[in-house]
């Protein structure tokens, strides 16, 4: 899906358009399981996330966060479908998966309650290209929020731009490297970068994955 979007685009048209694509069964950037990127980090990388509870938002299907979640991390998938969090909890359900481990919820990112003790890992994959450009100050504010000192918001970026043309068309939106410091720099630090990560064949070149704390 693409198309031309203004710079003051409303939250509730971001709203209609990822409900409508649920309700058509429209999920192009659904790939059936989680990025090789992502297993690479936690598999062979090794990378060690805090115990807690972890979120991620525009969950889909929910393959992130049923992945992510063990008996000391607590997953929440979080989507404005609840379509796709029937879908994610039916898919949990079938592969045997407590839900003491991971839940899914239909919560719209920017609002939900904080809870008390916030949120020790976040992982953002296809949904900061699917936010208007003009919207990214405040998805790196709300991360700001919702996320402990010490936590580790991964976050795969994707799709990179190769030039700057068309960076206003999508969603998805193009982005660089350098979009993601304007937002998270101020409260996060980085910690873990690699142009280099396995990606899925289709997306080779344009994904890069970085993990990042919370100051």
């Amino acid at each position: 899906m693409s198309y031309k979007a203004s710079g003051n685009v409303a939250a509730d048209e971001y709203n209609q358009i990822w409900h409508k694509c649920w309700n058509t069964n429209v999920t192009m950037w659904d790939k059936g399981d989680i990025s090789p990127a992502l297993r690479e980090l936690i598999e062979e990388k090794h990378w060690q996330l805090p115990d807690g509870q972890g979120i991620v938002p525009g969950c889909g299907r929910g393959y992130d966060a049923m992945f992510l979640a063990k008996p000391t991390l607590h997953m929440v998938g979080a989507d404005l479908s609840p379509i796709a969090v029937s879908t994610a909890t039916k898919l949990r359900d079938e592969k045997g998966i407590p839900s003491k481990l991971v839940e899914f919820k239909t919560m719209d990112f920017f609002k939900f309650d904080v809870p008390q003790d916030k949120f020790q890992v976040a992982y953002d994959y296809t949904f900061f290209c699917a936010l208007h450009p003009s919207m990214r100050a405040s998805w790196g504010a709300r991360y700001a929020e919702i996320l402990s000192p010490g936590a580790h918001l991964i976050a795969l970026m994707y799709p990179l731009a190769k030039s700057e043309e068309d960076r206003e068309r999508g969603p998805p939106f193009l982005l660089n490297e350098d979009d993601y410091h304007k937002v998270l720099d101020a409260n996060f630090e980085l910690v873990h970068i690699d142009p280099e990560c396995k990606t899925h064949d289709t997306r080779a070149g344009v994904e890069t994955i970085t993990v990042w704390r919370r100051r």
